[in-house]
């Protein structure tokens, strides 16, 4: 069985840096998590206390171009496992400290398309 993981990166409070952008849709509610991942792997890097979020720019058809650290560091985490289920979740508290921005371009691999091609023999 697959070992899923979700690793949730949230605001040390509500009111925290940035409450403004932090609103989810449809229901306009306040929310103090900053960004999610999930993860498959049997064994997953978990976030340490100082790590930080990363940032992303995109082009205008929305795929990811850039990335930096973001200006978020992780200052607490907690880690929980279900009993039933092999599902795990990772709680990574965070504070604002922002950084000047050192953006890199982000290497791309071949479009989807072209890897499910046959393999011409």
């Amino acid at each position: 069985m697959t070992t899923e993981t979700w690793i949730v990166y949230k605001t040390e409070g509500m009111s925290e840096h940035g409450w403004e952008e932090r609103i989810l849709m449809p229901r306009q509610s306040l929310t103090d998590i900053l960004e999610e991942n999930w993860s498959a792997e049997e064994n997953p890097t978990i976030p340490e206390i100082g790590d930080r979020t990363r940032a992303y720019k995109t082009d205008d058809q929305d795929a990811i171009t850039h990335a930096r650290e973001g200006d978020w560091i992780v200052t607490r985490v907690e880690k929980f496992a279900s009993f039933d289920t092999d599902t795990r979740i990772v709680i990574c508290y965070c504070k604002y400290a922002p950084i000047a921005p050192q953006w890199e371009e982000v290497s791309r691999g071949a479009p989807a398309n072209e890897l499910l091609l046959p393999v011409a023999r």
